[in-house]
């Protein structure tokens, strides 16, 4: 049996695996002139630091801004799932940790 033959196509197409990105600028979102009588939300990504990481940033805010609610929404391990998407139109402005 002969293993080596012929190849069976003439030309080869190669393409990129990163694909296209849209690099059309989004700007960020303008200050809160103030946190005082504001909701804050909170994502939490299951990371292990995650969880205290918010809750000693959430403390801080409370004491500094008696007046601020707070909210924490936790992501799951759906990575399709935009968890923001809980929070919005409820908070006026998102921590979102990454406690790797």
């Amino acid at each position: 049996m002969n293993f080596i033959s012929e190849p069976r196509f003439s030309s080869m197409r190669l393409v990129s695996p990163v694909g296209e990105i849209d690099r059309t600028p989004v700007p960020l979102a303008p200050r809160l002139a103030t946190l005082e009588g504001k909701s804050i939300g909170f994502i939490d990504n299951f990371k292990p630091g995650a969880a205290p990481f918010l809750r000693h940033v959430e403390a801080m805010l409370i004491e500094k801004y008696p007046g601020i609610r707070t909210q924490t929404v936790h992501k799951n391990f759906t990575s399709n799932v935009l968890i923001a998407d809980e929070l919005e139109g409820r908070v006026d402005a998102v921590v979102n940790a990454w406690g790797d």
